[in-house]
């Protein structure tokens, strides 16, 4: 059976990370049996959470999980069934989500020590979970929120202002919801990977106890917020709240 590697679920949400979510949501989407487990970065093969093994096999990367699982299982979820100008949409959403979202999602996350301490210990119950000593999480901790800054610089998003970054998250979290519309899933009335990747970026938005103007304008979108209570009910209503 595969067993997928995560942080470990917290604030209601089945995992702190975003693409642990994608994951085991396209998973049950799938109907694929797992295990998870929490996962070492130490043993992560691009050093990154999500990652899972299939027997002596270690697959790291969501999307490459995904792909891989497609190709050993068959397509599950009936992508096929969109045809050039559908896959280039959803290539153009997971950007979105994946590339632009996630970010401003980041940011607020780790950028200013308030925001960092709400879920600096969601983070260290998981690093203990995997074996971090309890007197090195602390110390972890600063050093990985030291990284991220640097990363979140690197990146572009680290030198905006903060009314900068949410009027970002505003813009994206609109155009999400206008390219979802009045559809029950963003290409068409049936899930698709694309919904699990949607989700994975959203429901750490709109679920998590974190206050602020993104998180403001997505509970204004209607569509989006019962996206993802779909997507809850339908995928995640047996998983206790972390």
């Amino acid at each position: 059976m595969l067993t997928v590697y995560k942080f470990g679920p917290a604030f209601g949400l089945p995992d702190l990370g975003p693409f642990v979510i994608k994951l085991e949501t396209w998973l049950r989407m799938a109907g694929l049996p797992y295990r998870s487990e929490v996962g070492d970065f130490r043993k992560a093969p691009k050093g990154k959470i999500p990652y899972a093994a299939d027997g002596d096999r270690l697959i790291p990367d969501s999307s490459q999980i995904i792909d891989y699982l497609v190709e050993k299982h068959g397509d599950k979820l009936n992508d096929g069934r969109f045809g050039p100008r559908e896959r280039a949409l959803g290539r153009a959403i997971k950007s979105l989500f994946e590339s632009e979202l996630y970010f401003v999602l980041v940011y607020l996350r780790w950028w200013s020590d308030e925001d960092f301490a709400l879920v600096r210990p969601a983070f260290g119950e998981a690093m203990m979970a995997g074996g971090v000593p309890r007197l090195m999480v602390s110390p972890m901790l600063s050093f990985a929120q030291r990284g991220t800054r640097n990363m979140l610089k690197a990146q572009g998003m680290g030198r905006h202002t903060r009314e900068e970054v949410f009027a970002m998250g505003r813009s994206l979290v609109d155009a999400a919801a206008d390219l979802l519309g009045d559809k029950r899933f963003f290409l068409d009335d049936e899930p698709s990977t694309i919904d699990a990747t949607a989700y994975g970026m959203l429901a750490p938005i709109l679920f998590a106890p974190a206050e602020s103007p993104v998180k403001a304008r997505a509970l204004e979108r209607a569509n989006l917020v019962a996206f993802c209570e779909r997507i809850r009910g339908a995928y995640w209503a047996d998983e206790p709240a972390g």
